[in-house]
Protein backbone atom coordinates (compact mmCIF):
# COMPACT_ATOMS: atom_id res chain seq x y z
CA UNK A 1 0.00 0.00 0.00
CA UNK A 2 2.94 2.33 0.41
CA UNK A 3 4.73 1.61 -2.39
CA UNK A 4 1.14 1.87 -4.29
CA UNK A 5 0.90 5.87 -3.14
CA UNK A 6 4.66 6.41 -3.38
CA UNK A 7 3.64 6.13 -7.12
CA UNK A 8 1.03 7.91 -7.11
CA UNK A 9 2.57 10.44 -5.56
CA UNK A 10 5.52 10.55 -7.96
CA UNK A 11 3.24 10.58 -10.72
CA UNK A 12 0.97 13.48 -9.29
CA UNK A 13 4.54 15.44 -9.32
CA UNK A 14 5.58 14.74 -12.43
CA UNK A 15 2.11 15.58 -13.96
CA UNK A 16 2.42 18.72 -12.11
CA UNK A 17 6.49 19.19 -13.42
CA UNK A 18 4.93 18.52 -17.02
CA UNK A 19 1.84 21.30 -16.68
CA UNK A 20 4.29 23.76 -15.10
CA UNK A 21 6.96 23.04 -17.95
CA UNK A 22 4.51 23.04 -20.85
CA UNK A 23 2.75 26.61 -19.15
CA UNK A 24 6.51 27.73 -18.94
CA UNK A 25 7.20 26.80 -22.70
CA UNK A 26 4.01 28.92 -23.58
CA UNK A 27 4.70 31.65 -21.58
CA UNK A 28 8.00 31.59 -23.08
CA UNK A 29 6.85 31.56 -26.88
CA UNK A 30 4.40 34.30 -26.18
CA UNK A 31 6.90 36.49 -24.94
CA UNK A 32 8.43 35.81 -27.93
CA UNK A 33 6.44 37.10 -29.82
CA UNK A 34 5.82 40.35 -27.82
CA UNK A 35 7.78 43.56 -26.86
CA UNK A 36 9.31 44.05 -23.41
CA UNK A 37 6.12 45.39 -21.74
CA UNK A 38 8.11 48.55 -21.09
CA UNK A 39 9.92 49.50 -23.88
CA UNK A 40 10.89 52.46 -26.00
CA UNK A 41 12.98 53.49 -28.82
CA UNK A 42 13.77 56.49 -29.27
CA UNK A 43 11.14 58.11 -26.54
CA UNK A 44 8.74 55.97 -28.56
CA UNK A 45 6.59 53.67 -26.53
CA UNK A 46 5.94 50.05 -27.64
CA UNK A 47 6.05 48.03 -24.27
CA UNK A 48 3.87 44.74 -25.14
CA UNK A 49 3.45 44.68 -28.35
CA UNK A 50 3.71 42.42 -31.57
CA UNK A 51 6.23 43.00 -33.62
CA UNK A 52 4.60 43.89 -36.40
CA UNK A 53 2.51 46.52 -33.96
CA UNK A 54 5.62 48.24 -32.86
CA UNK A 55 6.83 48.68 -36.44
CA UNK A 56 3.97 50.21 -37.47
CA UNK A 57 3.64 52.72 -34.44
CA UNK A 58 7.46 53.40 -35.00
CA UNK A 59 7.15 54.03 -38.28
CA UNK A 60 3.90 56.65 -37.37
CA UNK A 61 6.07 58.25 -34.66
CA UNK A 62 9.02 59.28 -36.34
CA UNK A 63 7.66 60.72 -38.98
CA UNK A 64 7.60 63.28 -36.75
CA UNK A 65 11.14 63.30 -36.05
CA UNK A 66 11.59 63.57 -40.19
CA UNK A 67 9.39 66.21 -40.77
CA UNK A 68 10.93 68.80 -37.86
CA UNK A 69 14.09 70.92 -39.13
CA UNK A 70 17.59 70.55 -37.99
CA UNK A 71 18.65 74.23 -36.87
CA UNK A 72 22.03 74.42 -38.41
CA UNK A 73 23.97 77.48 -37.24
CA UNK A 74 26.83 78.52 -39.19
CA UNK A 75 29.22 80.37 -38.16
CA UNK A 76 29.91 83.69 -38.82
CA UNK A 77 26.46 83.69 -40.93
CA UNK A 78 23.62 86.30 -39.97
CA UNK A 79 21.33 83.59 -39.89
CA UNK A 80 20.95 79.84 -39.11
CA UNK A 81 19.79 77.10 -42.26
CA UNK A 82 17.15 75.11 -41.58
CA UNK A 83 18.00 71.74 -42.97
CA UNK A 84 15.03 69.21 -43.91
CA UNK A 85 16.37 65.55 -42.67
CA UNK A 86 14.11 63.78 -45.69
CA UNK A 87 15.13 66.08 -48.18
CA UNK A 88 18.73 65.91 -46.75
CA UNK A 89 18.68 62.09 -47.33
CA UNK A 90 18.20 60.81 -43.44
CA UNK A 91 15.72 58.12 -42.70
CA UNK A 92 14.75 55.90 -39.87
CA UNK A 93 15.58 52.69 -40.27
CA UNK A 94 12.99 51.29 -37.88
CA UNK A 95 14.00 47.51 -38.19
CA UNK A 96 17.16 47.65 -37.27
CA UNK A 97 15.88 50.00 -33.96
CA UNK A 98 14.09 46.73 -33.14
CA UNK A 99 15.97 44.47 -33.43
CA UNK A 100 16.50 42.10 -30.56
CA UNK A 101 13.47 43.00 -28.98
CA UNK A 102 11.88 39.77 -29.63
CA UNK A 103 12.85 35.72 -29.91
CA UNK A 104 12.54 32.82 -28.09
CA UNK A 105 14.21 31.71 -25.18
CA UNK A 106 13.59 29.79 -22.19
CA UNK A 107 16.34 31.57 -20.14
CA UNK A 108 14.22 32.35 -17.10
CA UNK A 109 15.95 35.30 -16.19
CA UNK A 110 15.55 36.65 -20.34
CA UNK A 111 11.75 35.95 -19.89
CA UNK A 112 11.61 38.43 -16.79
CA UNK A 113 13.09 40.95 -18.01
CA UNK A 114 10.70 41.04 -20.77
CA UNK A 115 7.51 40.82 -18.40
CA UNK A 116 8.86 43.62 -15.96
CA UNK A 117 11.95 44.67 -17.41
CA UNK A 118 12.29 48.36 -18.74
CA UNK A 119 13.98 48.65 -22.01
CA UNK A 120 15.33 51.63 -23.53
CA UNK A 121 16.38 51.73 -27.57
CA UNK A 122 18.13 54.49 -29.30
CA UNK A 123 16.20 55.00 -32.87
CA UNK A 124 18.32 54.22 -35.87
CA UNK A 125 18.73 56.49 -38.72
CA UNK A 126 20.84 56.32 -42.02
CA UNK A 127 21.59 58.41 -44.29
CA UNK A 128 22.22 58.97 -48.47
CA UNK A 129 25.50 60.80 -48.47
CA UNK A 130 24.92 61.31 -52.01
CA UNK A 131 21.83 63.21 -51.35
CA UNK A 132 23.50 64.66 -47.81
CA UNK A 133 26.37 66.20 -50.48
CA UNK A 134 24.10 67.52 -52.91
CA UNK A 135 21.83 69.01 -50.39
CA UNK A 136 24.74 71.10 -48.59
CA UNK A 137 25.93 72.08 -52.20
CA UNK A 138 22.84 73.84 -52.79
CA UNK A 139 22.41 75.41 -49.13
CA UNK A 140 26.21 76.32 -48.82
CA UNK A 141 26.10 79.62 -51.35
CA UNK A 142 23.70 81.22 -49.24
CA UNK A 143 25.86 81.25 -46.53
CA UNK A 144 29.04 81.79 -48.09
CA UNK A 145 31.15 84.93 -47.84
CA UNK A 146 33.64 85.15 -50.77
CA UNK A 147 37.61 86.30 -49.97
CA UNK A 148 37.55 90.06 -50.49
CA UNK A 149 41.29 90.99 -52.22
CA UNK A 150 43.15 93.64 -51.19
CA UNK A 151 44.70 96.07 -53.61
CA UNK A 152 46.65 99.54 -53.89
CA UNK A 153 45.40 102.95 -55.61
CA UNK A 154 46.70 106.19 -55.97
CA UNK A 155 44.21 109.41 -54.36
CA UNK A 156 45.16 112.63 -55.12
CA UNK A 157 48.76 110.99 -55.65
CA UNK A 158 48.89 109.40 -52.32
CA UNK A 159 49.16 105.40 -51.64
CA UNK A 160 45.55 103.87 -50.75
CA UNK A 161 46.02 100.33 -49.19
CA UNK A 162 43.25 98.27 -49.20
CA UNK A 163 44.58 94.96 -47.34
CA UNK A 164 42.68 91.45 -48.30
CA UNK A 165 40.00 89.96 -45.89
CA UNK A 166 39.24 86.29 -45.87
CA UNK A 167 36.30 84.41 -46.84
CA UNK A 168 33.62 81.72 -45.53
CA UNK A 169 32.22 78.97 -46.98
CA UNK A 170 31.04 75.58 -45.19
CA UNK A 171 33.19 72.53 -44.91
CA UNK A 172 31.38 69.82 -46.36
CA UNK A 173 32.65 66.66 -44.49
CA UNK A 174 32.66 68.26 -41.23
CA UNK A 175 29.20 69.86 -41.79
CA UNK A 176 27.72 66.13 -42.36
CA UNK A 177 29.52 64.66 -39.90
CA UNK A 178 27.52 67.26 -37.46
CA UNK A 179 24.22 66.58 -38.94
CA UNK A 180 24.45 63.13 -38.84
CA UNK A 181 25.97 63.27 -34.55
CA UNK A 182 22.52 65.34 -34.25
CA UNK A 183 19.80 63.51 -35.75
CA UNK A 184 17.67 62.19 -34.31
CA UNK A 185 18.68 62.67 -30.85
CA UNK A 186 18.29 67.06 -31.37
CA UNK A 187 17.14 69.50 -33.85
CA UNK A 188 20.28 71.78 -33.15
CA UNK A 189 23.70 71.17 -35.04
CA UNK A 190 26.79 73.59 -35.81
CA UNK A 191 28.24 73.52 -39.19
CA UNK A 192 31.78 73.09 -39.76
CA UNK A 193 33.01 75.89 -41.79
CA UNK A 194 36.48 77.13 -43.55
CA UNK A 195 38.68 79.96 -44.67
CA UNK A 196 38.88 81.26 -48.41
CA UNK A 197 41.78 82.66 -48.56
CA UNK A 198 42.08 85.99 -50.83
CA UNK A 199 44.74 85.44 -54.30
CA UNK A 200 47.21 88.15 -52.43
CA UNK A 201 47.88 88.05 -48.76
CA UNK A 202 48.32 91.75 -46.72
CA UNK A 203 52.17 91.20 -46.10
CA UNK A 204 53.00 91.12 -50.14
CA UNK A 205 50.05 93.94 -50.52
CA UNK A 206 52.16 96.08 -47.96
CA UNK A 207 55.35 95.35 -49.49
CA UNK A 208 54.36 96.37 -53.35
CA UNK A 209 53.05 99.55 -51.57
CA UNK A 210 55.69 100.42 -49.54
CA UNK A 211 58.15 99.52 -52.63
CA UNK A 212 57.64 100.57 -55.90
CA UNK A 213 53.99 102.81 -55.09
CA UNK A 214 55.17 104.64 -52.80
CA UNK A 215 58.39 105.02 -54.73
CA UNK A 216 56.84 106.03 -58.09
CA UNK A 217 54.82 108.90 -56.37
CA UNK A 218 57.07 109.90 -53.72
CA UNK A 219 58.30 113.24 -56.02
CA UNK A 220 57.86 115.14 -59.35
CA UNK A 221 59.58 114.03 -62.70
CA UNK A 222 61.15 116.84 -64.03
CA UNK A 223 60.84 116.92 -67.98
CA UNK A 224 62.68 118.85 -69.60
CA UNK A 225 62.10 120.30 -73.51
CA UNK A 226 63.54 123.03 -75.32
CA UNK A 227 65.75 124.18 -72.54
CA UNK A 228 62.57 124.50 -69.90
CA UNK A 229 61.99 122.55 -67.17
CA UNK A 230 58.10 121.34 -66.26
CA UNK A 231 57.55 119.10 -63.15
CA UNK A 232 54.76 116.04 -63.78
CA UNK A 233 53.28 115.67 -60.55
CA UNK A 234 52.17 112.76 -59.13
CA UNK A 235 48.55 113.70 -59.27
CA UNK A 236 49.16 113.51 -62.74
CA UNK A 237 50.18 110.60 -63.89
CA UNK A 238 49.26 108.12 -60.57
CA UNK A 239 45.80 107.87 -63.03
CA UNK A 240 47.44 105.71 -65.35
CA UNK A 241 48.99 103.14 -62.66
CA UNK A 242 46.81 100.36 -61.53
CA UNK A 243 48.50 97.15 -60.00
CA UNK A 244 47.26 93.81 -60.86
CA UNK A 245 47.90 90.16 -59.80
CA UNK A 246 51.11 88.49 -60.99
CA UNK A 247 50.21 84.93 -60.87
CA UNK A 248 53.00 84.31 -58.15
CA UNK A 249 50.85 85.82 -55.17
CA UNK A 250 52.07 88.94 -55.32
CA UNK A 251 51.08 92.18 -57.35
CA UNK A 252 52.71 93.58 -60.22
CA UNK A 253 52.37 97.21 -61.17
CA UNK A 254 50.58 98.33 -64.73
CA UNK A 255 50.61 101.34 -66.80
CA UNK A 256 48.43 102.63 -68.84
CA UNK A 257 51.17 103.87 -71.69
CA UNK A 258 48.31 105.67 -73.46
CA UNK A 259 46.96 107.68 -70.62
CA UNK A 260 50.26 108.22 -69.81
CA UNK A 261 51.55 109.43 -73.08
CA UNK A 262 48.28 111.67 -73.36
CA UNK A 263 49.15 113.37 -69.70
CA UNK A 264 52.88 114.15 -71.47
CA UNK A 265 51.80 115.76 -74.29
CA UNK A 266 49.31 117.92 -72.22
CA UNK A 267 52.38 119.17 -69.77
CA UNK A 268 54.77 119.39 -72.23
CA UNK A 269 54.58 121.14 -75.50
CA UNK A 270 57.22 120.24 -77.96
CA UNK A 271 57.11 122.23 -81.77
CA UNK A 272 57.11 119.69 -84.20
CA UNK A 273 56.81 120.04 -87.93
CA UNK A 274 54.54 117.34 -90.19
CA UNK A 275 56.36 115.18 -92.73
CA UNK A 276 55.15 115.89 -96.15
CA UNK A 277 54.70 113.16 -99.29
CA UNK A 278 56.51 113.71 -102.17
CA UNK A 279 53.51 114.58 -105.00
CA UNK A 280 52.95 115.52 -108.63
CA UNK A 281 52.21 119.04 -109.41
CA UNK A 282 51.40 119.85 -113.11
CA UNK A 283 52.26 122.04 -115.11
CA UNK A 284 49.85 125.58 -116.31
CA UNK A 285 47.40 124.53 -119.11
CA UNK A 286 47.34 121.09 -117.67
CA UNK A 287 50.77 120.01 -118.87
CA UNK A 288 52.93 117.13 -117.69
CA UNK A 289 53.26 116.46 -114.41
CA UNK A 290 56.69 117.32 -112.19
CA UNK A 291 57.51 116.20 -108.81
CA UNK A 292 56.95 118.07 -105.72
CA UNK A 293 59.84 116.57 -103.41
CA UNK A 294 59.08 115.30 -99.96
CA UNK A 295 59.91 117.33 -96.93
CA UNK A 296 61.13 115.87 -93.78
CA UNK A 297 59.48 116.43 -90.38
CA UNK A 298 60.32 116.32 -87.19
CA UNK A 299 58.00 114.72 -84.06
CA UNK A 300 58.46 113.79 -80.29
CA UNK A 301 58.91 109.39 -80.03
CA UNK A 302 55.89 109.34 -77.62
CA UNK A 303 56.58 105.77 -76.64
CA UNK A 304 59.95 106.23 -75.85
CA UNK A 305 59.31 108.90 -73.94
CA UNK A 306 56.96 107.48 -72.03
CA UNK A 307 58.96 104.52 -70.94
CA UNK A 308 61.81 107.20 -70.21
CA UNK A 309 58.80 108.48 -67.48
CA UNK A 310 57.98 105.22 -66.44
CA UNK A 311 61.55 104.34 -66.08
CA UNK A 312 62.22 107.31 -63.97
CA UNK A 313 59.17 106.75 -61.14
CA UNK A 314 61.74 104.05 -59.72
CA UNK A 315 64.93 106.20 -60.49
CA UNK A 316 67.37 108.52 -58.30
CA UNK A 317 67.23 111.15 -60.94
CA UNK A 318 63.26 111.87 -61.73
CA UNK A 319 64.52 113.81 -64.62
CA UNK A 320 63.14 113.17 -68.79
CA UNK A 321 64.97 114.98 -71.64
CA UNK A 322 62.02 115.31 -74.20
CA UNK A 323 63.39 115.80 -77.89
CA UNK A 324 61.97 116.02 -81.29
CA UNK A 325 63.66 113.74 -83.84
CA UNK A 326 63.48 113.97 -87.83
CA UNK A 327 61.02 111.61 -89.48
CA UNK A 328 60.51 110.50 -92.86
CA UNK A 329 57.41 110.75 -94.82
CA UNK A 330 55.77 107.39 -96.44
CA UNK A 331 56.20 108.50 -100.09
CA UNK A 332 59.71 110.30 -100.40
CA UNK A 333 60.88 111.99 -103.86
CA UNK A 334 63.36 108.57 -103.86
CA UNK A 335 59.68 106.71 -104.18
CA UNK A 336 58.63 109.39 -106.88
CA UNK A 337 61.33 109.38 -108.76
CA UNK A 338 60.86 105.23 -108.93
CA UNK A 339 57.52 105.22 -109.28
CA UNK A 340 57.81 105.25 -112.93
CA UNK A 341 55.01 108.27 -113.89
CA UNK A 342 57.38 109.42 -116.76
CA UNK A 343 55.48 109.14 -119.90
CA UNK A 344 51.55 109.98 -121.38
CA UNK A 345 49.97 106.33 -121.67
CA UNK A 346 46.62 107.56 -121.74
CA UNK A 347 44.94 110.72 -123.36
CA UNK A 348 40.78 110.29 -123.44
CA UNK A 349 38.24 112.55 -123.93
CA UNK A 350 34.50 112.49 -123.04
CA UNK A 351 31.86 115.16 -124.71
CA UNK A 352 28.92 116.46 -123.08
CA UNK A 353 26.51 118.98 -123.58
CA UNK A 354 27.67 122.14 -121.72
CA UNK A 355 24.74 123.93 -121.89
CA UNK A 356 23.67 122.05 -118.90
CA UNK A 357 25.37 123.98 -116.43
CA UNK A 358 24.99 122.28 -113.24
CA UNK A 359 25.94 119.03 -115.46
CA UNK A 360 29.16 121.05 -115.92
CA UNK A 361 29.72 122.20 -112.08
CA UNK A 362 29.02 118.72 -110.96
CA UNK A 363 31.92 117.74 -113.34
CA UNK A 364 34.53 120.42 -112.47
CA UNK A 365 34.17 119.04 -108.71
CA UNK A 366 34.71 115.35 -109.29
CA UNK A 367 37.60 115.99 -111.96
CA UNK A 368 39.57 118.50 -109.37
CA UNK A 369 39.04 115.99 -106.78
CA UNK A 370 40.48 113.29 -108.58
CA UNK A 371 42.98 115.30 -110.84
CA UNK A 372 46.75 114.08 -109.36
CA UNK A 373 45.37 110.75 -107.67
CA UNK A 374 48.18 108.39 -107.76
CA UNK A 375 47.44 104.57 -107.99
CA UNK A 376 50.94 102.41 -107.35
CA UNK A 377 51.45 99.27 -108.73
CA UNK A 378 49.41 96.85 -106.83
CA UNK A 379 47.08 99.63 -105.85
CA UNK A 380 43.04 99.63 -106.50
CA UNK A 381 41.53 103.02 -107.48
CA UNK A 382 37.84 102.89 -106.02
CA UNK A 383 36.05 106.17 -107.50
CA UNK A 384 33.48 106.09 -104.92
CA UNK A 385 36.38 105.85 -102.32
CA UNK A 386 37.93 109.21 -103.88
CA UNK A 387 34.76 110.96 -104.35
CA UNK A 388 32.81 109.60 -101.19
CA UNK A 389 29.25 110.56 -100.70
CA UNK A 390 28.02 113.52 -103.67
CA UNK A 391 26.66 116.42 -101.21
CA UNK A 392 25.99 119.66 -101.19
CA UNK A 393 28.61 120.02 -98.80
CA UNK A 394 31.06 119.50 -100.83
CA UNK A 395 29.80 121.82 -103.38
CA UNK A 396 27.95 119.15 -105.69
CA UNK A 397 24.29 120.33 -106.62
CA UNK A 398 21.31 118.42 -108.47
CA UNK A 399 21.66 117.18 -111.85
CA UNK A 400 20.30 113.69 -114.13
CA UNK A 401 20.64 110.10 -112.97
CA UNK A 402 18.67 107.04 -114.01
CA UNK A 403 16.68 104.91 -111.81
CA UNK A 404 15.08 102.56 -112.85
CA UNK A 405 15.10 103.24 -116.52
CA UNK A 406 14.40 107.21 -116.26
CA UNK A 407 16.11 109.85 -115.69
CA UNK A 408 15.44 112.01 -112.99
CA UNK A 409 17.36 114.19 -110.46
CA UNK A 410 19.87 113.73 -108.43
CA UNK A 411 22.56 115.28 -106.34
CA UNK A 412 25.89 114.94 -108.13
CA UNK A 413 24.04 113.97 -111.44
CA UNK A 414 26.00 113.82 -114.42
CA UNK A 415 29.15 112.11 -112.34
CA UNK A 416 29.03 109.03 -114.62
CA UNK A 417 30.13 111.59 -117.38
CA UNK A 418 33.57 110.95 -115.12
CA UNK A 419 32.78 107.44 -114.00
CA UNK A 420 33.00 106.45 -118.22
CA UNK A 421 36.69 108.87 -118.76
CA UNK A 422 38.05 106.90 -115.74
CA UNK A 423 37.01 103.64 -117.18
CA UNK A 424 38.41 104.38 -120.77
CA UNK A 425 41.69 105.58 -118.79
CA UNK A 426 42.45 102.14 -117.11
CA UNK A 427 40.90 100.19 -119.80
CA UNK A 428 43.28 101.32 -121.93
CA UNK A 429 46.48 101.56 -119.63
CA UNK A 430 45.70 97.99 -119.42
CA UNK A 431 44.65 97.69 -115.98
CA UNK A 432 42.83 94.96 -114.32
CA UNK A 433 39.27 96.41 -114.03
CA UNK A 434 37.77 95.04 -111.03
CA UNK A 435 34.25 97.00 -110.85
CA UNK A 436 32.04 98.40 -113.69
CA UNK A 437 28.60 98.70 -114.03
CA UNK A 438 27.06 100.03 -117.61
CA UNK A 439 24.23 102.57 -117.30
CA UNK A 440 20.70 100.82 -118.04
CA UNK A 441 20.36 102.23 -121.38
CA UNK A 442 22.60 103.83 -124.17
CA UNK A 443 23.91 107.11 -123.93
CA UNK A 444 25.23 108.02 -127.48
CA UNK A 445 28.07 110.06 -126.41
CA UNK A 446 29.51 107.80 -124.58
CA UNK A 447 31.75 104.41 -126.48
CA UNK A 448 28.98 101.19 -126.95
CA UNK A 449 29.98 99.02 -124.69
CA UNK A 450 32.99 100.93 -122.89
CA UNK A 451 31.02 102.98 -120.52
CA UNK A 452 30.38 102.73 -116.31
CA UNK A 453 28.27 104.23 -114.14
CA UNK A 454 28.12 105.07 -110.71
CA UNK A 455 26.17 105.46 -107.60
CA UNK A 456 26.64 106.11 -103.95
CA UNK A 457 27.48 103.76 -102.18
CA UNK A 458 26.28 100.61 -104.45
CA UNK A 459 27.61 100.85 -107.65
CA UNK A 460 31.50 101.82 -107.39
CA UNK A 461 34.35 102.06 -110.49
CA UNK A 462 37.12 99.92 -109.13
CA UNK A 463 40.18 99.01 -111.14
CA UNK A 464 43.32 97.52 -110.12
CA UNK A 465 46.78 98.50 -111.30
CA UNK A 466 48.29 95.38 -111.98
CA UNK A 467 51.36 97.30 -114.02
CA UNK A 468 55.25 97.12 -112.35
CA UNK A 469 54.85 101.01 -112.56
CA UNK A 470 52.70 103.58 -110.54
CA UNK A 471 49.83 105.45 -112.39
CA UNK A 472 48.95 109.63 -112.23
CA UNK A 473 45.65 110.69 -112.85
CA UNK A 474 45.36 113.95 -114.15
CA UNK A 475 41.34 114.86 -114.95
CA UNK A 476 40.12 118.52 -115.85
CA UNK A 477 37.12 119.70 -117.95
CA UNK A 478 37.67 121.81 -120.94
CA UNK A 479 35.79 122.81 -124.05
CA UNK A 480 32.52 120.77 -123.31
CA UNK A 481 34.45 117.81 -122.47
CA UNK A 482 35.76 115.70 -119.55
CA UNK A 483 39.83 115.09 -119.95
CA UNK A 484 41.55 111.95 -118.97
CA UNK A 485 45.33 111.44 -118.64
CA UNK A 486 47.13 108.59 -117.41
CA UNK A 487 51.05 109.53 -116.57
CA UNK A 488 52.95 106.42 -116.17
CA UNK A 489 55.23 103.83 -117.68
CA UNK A 490 53.77 102.20 -120.80
CA UNK A 491 53.51 98.38 -120.37
CA UNK A 492 50.50 97.95 -123.03
CA UNK A 493 49.10 98.77 -126.30
CA UNK A 494 45.64 98.51 -125.70
CA UNK A 495 43.15 97.91 -128.96
CA UNK A 496 39.36 97.69 -128.76
CA UNK A 497 37.54 95.95 -131.25
CA UNK A 498 33.61 96.52 -130.84
CA UNK A 499 30.89 94.07 -132.20
CA UNK A 500 27.72 94.71 -134.14
CA UNK A 501 24.45 95.42 -132.20
CA UNK A 502 22.73 92.41 -131.77
CA UNK A 503 18.73 92.26 -129.72
CA UNK A 504 17.96 95.15 -130.91
CA UNK A 505 14.39 96.20 -129.11
CA UNK A 506 12.85 99.67 -130.62
CA UNK A 507 12.18 102.18 -127.88
CA UNK A 508 8.24 102.93 -126.79
CA UNK A 509 6.50 105.96 -126.44
CA UNK A 510 5.00 106.61 -122.77
CA UNK A 511 2.90 109.70 -122.01
CA UNK A 512 3.40 110.60 -118.36
CA UNK A 513 1.00 113.25 -116.55
CA UNK A 514 3.08 112.55 -113.19
CA UNK A 515 4.54 116.56 -111.31
CA UNK A 516 8.35 114.46 -111.50
CA UNK A 517 8.14 113.97 -115.00
CA UNK A 518 11.53 113.85 -116.97
CA UNK A 519 11.07 113.96 -120.98
CA UNK A 520 13.43 111.31 -122.63
CA UNK A 521 14.67 111.06 -126.08
CA UNK A 522 14.36 107.62 -127.54
CA UNK A 523 17.29 104.94 -128.29
CA UNK A 524 16.92 101.23 -128.77
CA UNK A 525 17.60 98.67 -126.61
CA UNK A 526 20.58 96.23 -127.84
CA UNK A 527 22.95 93.80 -126.72
CA UNK A 528 26.56 94.63 -127.87
CA UNK A 529 30.48 92.58 -127.04
CA UNK A 530 33.97 94.90 -126.76
CA UNK A 531 37.26 92.89 -127.26
CA UNK A 532 40.34 93.94 -125.45
CA UNK A 533 43.33 93.62 -126.71
CA UNK A 534 46.95 93.47 -125.23
CA UNK A 535 49.99 94.26 -127.19
CA UNK A 536 53.75 94.51 -125.73
CA UNK A 537 54.19 97.96 -126.91
CA UNK A 538 55.32 98.08 -130.64
CA UNK A 539 54.61 94.44 -130.84
CA UNK A 540 51.59 93.39 -133.43
CA UNK A 541 51.74 90.24 -130.98
CA UNK A 542 48.24 89.33 -129.01
CA UNK A 543 49.16 88.75 -125.92
CA UNK A 544 45.86 88.14 -124.10
CA UNK A 545 42.44 89.44 -124.91
CA UNK A 546 38.37 89.99 -122.87
CA UNK A 547 35.33 89.80 -124.22
CA UNK A 548 32.71 92.35 -122.44
CA UNK A 549 29.17 91.88 -122.83
CA UNK A 550 26.89 94.27 -122.81
CA UNK A 551 23.06 94.63 -122.60
CA UNK A 552 21.24 97.73 -122.92
CA UNK A 553 17.00 98.49 -122.40
CA UNK A 554 15.52 100.47 -124.64
CA UNK A 555 15.40 103.97 -123.68
CA UNK A 556 11.52 105.35 -124.26
CA UNK A 557 10.56 108.44 -125.16
CA UNK A 558 9.26 109.91 -122.66
CA UNK A 559 6.63 113.00 -123.24
CA UNK A 560 5.62 114.95 -119.80
CA UNK A 561 1.25 115.95 -119.85
CA UNK A 562 1.22 117.56 -117.40
CA UNK A 563 2.08 121.71 -117.67
CA UNK A 564 3.36 121.58 -114.16
CA UNK A 565 5.81 118.83 -113.82
CA UNK A 566 9.24 119.77 -112.41
CA UNK A 567 11.36 117.23 -113.08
Amino acid sequence: MAHSDRRSTILRLAVSLLVLGGAYVALCVWTSGHVPASATVGGIRIGGMAPDDAVATVDKQSRAVLATPIVLTVPGADKPLEVDPQEAGFSVDTQRSLDGLTGFTLDPRTVWHKLTGSVELPLLTGADDDRLTAYLQRVAPSVQSPAVEGGIAFEDGEVAVTLPRPGRTLDLAGTKLALRRAFPDTTTATAAVKDLEPAIGADQIRAVADGFARTAVSAPIVLVADGKSTPLQPEQFAPAISFVADGAGSLRPKIDEAKLAAVIADTVKVKTTKAKDATWAFEPGNGRPKIVPSVDGTAVDQEAVTKDVIAAMTSEARTVTIKATVTKPSFTTADADAAGVKELVVDFTSPFPPEDTTRTHNLVVATRTINGTYVPPGGTFSLNGILGERTTDKGYADGTVIINGRLTRGTGGGISQVSTTIYNMAYFAGADIVEATPHAFFIPRYPEGREATVFWPTVDNKWKNDTPHGMLLQTWVEGGKVHGRVWSTKTWDVKSVKGPRRNVVQPKTIRDDSLTCYPQQPNPGFDVTVTRQWFKPGSSTLVKSEDVHTHYIPEHKIICTNPKAKP
